[in-house]
C-alpha cells in the first residue's frame, strides 16, 4: 500500500502510518521548528474533562489569514459547526479555538451561548471581527460545556504561547480523545521560486464515517493563496481522504476541516483554482491529507490493521464508492480481517446489498493478489492458507471488479475486534 508520506523534501519519507510510534512521532515532531510564519499557538488544560492533559487549543494569527472548511453533512450539527458554516465564506481567520472533551453538541440555545461567549471574548482580546473567530470542539454529545472554563484560560493563552520547538506537538495533542497518539504531518513544495511550508493536524477515531467523519483537522500552509481557491482545494482534497474513510459507519455532529493560508511565504497570489503553478501545491495538500486520513483510520478504537478496499468496473464513481463503503462497514468483513479469516464470501455479501446491477458471472474479488472468484463460484485455484497468512499483515487490500462500466474508487477502513466494544462501552466512565 502506498506509504503516507513520499515526497523527497519531507521530514518523513515513505512512512506508513502504522511506523508512526510516539517515539518516532517525537522526532518528527522536533523538526518543525520555525515552520509557518505569521502564527503562534498554545495549549492548556482549562478543566474540561481531561486531568493531567491539554484541552484547550488557541491559534491566532499576526495578520488575517485566508481559509476554507469542509463540514459535517449531519442534520444535527455542533453549535461550533453552525458557527463555522456560517462565516466561512468570508474567507478571513484571526484566530481558531478548539477544546476537547466536550462537543457541545445537541445542547440547543445554551451551546450557541457558549461559542458567542467563547468568540467575543477572542475577537475582543485580538481586536478583531468576532466572525474572524473560529471554533471547533469534540467530546460528548448532549453534555454543556461552561463557557467560563475557556473565557477564563483565553488571556494566559495570548499572553503564553508555546515556543517553536513544541508548538504543533502540544496543538495536535490538546484536540485528542479516545485517540492512542497525536496526528501530525508536515510538507513541503514550491510556488514559482518559493518554497511552501504545510503542516497539518488531525483527531479522530471512533465515530468515523464519510461526510465526514467524528474528526477534526486543521491544515497551515505559509501560501499566498486566496479564500476561495483554498476552498476549492480543500474539497477535492477531502473527497479523496477524509471522505473515503470509516471506522464504524456512524457519521458525527462536529466533523470540521479548516485550511489556514498565512500568505507569509511570499509567492505570487494565486486566486485560480487551475493555475499550472499549484501543481505541487495541490499534490502535497492531496497527500497531506490523504496521511491524515490513513492515520485516523489506523487509530480506530481497537484497531490493528489498515485495510484499502478499491472497487473497480462499476457504472459511475459513486456507485464504485457506495460498494466500497459497503465492504468497509461490514462488521461481518471487518470481524474477519480482525480474525485473519478469509471468509471472502462476507465481501461477496456486502457486493450484493448495494449493488443490483452485476451478476456472480461478472465478479472479480481478490484478497491481496490472491483471486477468489471467478465466473460466480470460487477460483479454482484459490488456496486459502495463502490467503490467511496474507490476512497476518497490518496492512491488507481487498479488491472488486463489478465488470460493468469503467468507474473506480478507493476508501479506507480498519478491522474490527473486542477492543472497539470495550471502549466505546467506558467512554462515559
Amino acid at each position: 500500500m502506498d506509504p503516507v508520506m513520499r515526497r523527497g523534501d519531507n521530514v518523513e519519507s515513505k512512512v506508513s502510518p502504522l511506523e508512526l510510534s510516539p517515539r518516532r512521532m517525537t522526532g518528527f515532531i522536533n523538526k518543525l521548528k520555525n515552520m509557518i510564519k505569521g502564527l503562534k499557538i498554545s495549549a492548556v488544560n482549562c478543566g474540561i474533562k481531561y486531568k493531567n492533559r491539554d484541552d484547550l487549543l488557541l491559534v491566532t494569527f499576526d495578520n488575517p489569514a485566508n481559509v476554507a472548511g469542509v463540514f459535517t453533512a449531519s442534520s444535527m450539527p455542533a453549535a461550533p459547526v453552525t458557527w463555522c458554516k456560517k462565516n466561512i465564506d468570508k474567507g478571513v481567520a484571526r484566530a481558531l479555538v478548539v477544546n476537547a472533551g466536550n462537543a457541545n453538541a445537541f445542547t440547543g440555545r445554551d451551546g450557541e451561548e457558549v461559542v458567542a461567549k467563547t468568540v467575543a471574548k477572542v475577537a475582543k482580546e485580538l481586536g478583531c471581527k468576532e466572525e474572524e473567530v473560529f471554533v471547533s470542539s469534540t467530546g460528548v454529545i448532549g453534555e454543556l460545556l461552561k463557557a467560563e472554563l475557556i473565557v477564563k484560560a483565553i488571556p494566559q493563552m495570548l499572553q503564553n504561547p508555546e515556543g517553536d520547538e513544541t508548538k504543533w506537538d502540544k496543538a495536535s495533542r490538546a484536540i485528542m480523545t479516545t485517540d492512542t497518539k497525536p496526528k501530525l504531518i508536515k510538507k513541503t513544495c514550491s510556488i514559482g521560486d518559493k518554497e511552501i511550508s504545510l503542516i497539518g493536524f488531525a483527531k479522530g477515531s471512533g465515530m468515523i464515517a464519510p461526510n465526514m467523519a467524528t474528526m477534526l483537522g486543521y491544515i497551515f500552509t505559509d501560501a499566498d493563496i486566496s479564500s476561495d481557491t483554498l476552498q476549492i482545494l480543500l474539497k477535492e482534497a477531502s473527497e479523496q481522504s477524509f471522505n473515503s474513510i470509516t471506522v464504524d459507519s456512524d457519521q458525527s455532529t462536529n466533523d470540521t476541516v479548516l485550511l489556514f493560508a498565512t500568505k507569509t511565504a511570499g509567492n505570487q497570489h494565486i486566486s485560480d483554482s487551475h493555475s499550472a503553478e499549484l501543481a505541487d501545491f495541490k499534490e502535497a495538500l492531496n497527500e497531506i491529507s490523504l496521511g491524515l486520513a490513513k492515520m485516523i483510520v489506523i487509530d480506530g478504537e481497537g484497531a490493528k490493521k489498515l485495510i484499502e478496499i478499491e472497487v473497480e468496473g462499476a457504472r459511475t464513481k459513486q456507485q464504485a464508492k457506495e460498494v466500497a463503503f459497503s465492504i468497509a462497514n461490514s462488521p461481518l468483513v471487518k470481524t474477519a480481517m480482525a480474525g485473519c479469516d478469509p471468509n471472502w464470501g462476507r465481501i461477496i455479501m456486502a457486493i450484493g446489498k448495494s449493488c443490483s446491477e452485476t451478476t456472480p458471472e461478472k465478479i472479480i474479488v481478490k484478497i491481496g493478489d490472491h483471486v477468489l472468484t471467478k465466473g460466480g463460484a470460487k477460483h479454482p485455484d484459490y488456496v486459502e492458507q495463502a490467503v490467511h497468512e496474507y490476512l497476518k499483515h497490518s496492512e491488507v487490500k481487498i479488491s472488486a471488479n463489478l465488470g460493468i462500466g469503467a468507474s473506480s474508487a478507493i476508501v479506507w477502513t480498519c478491522d474490527l475486534n473486542e477492543e472497539y466494544i470495550k471502549i466505546n462501552k467506558d467512554y462515559r466512565s
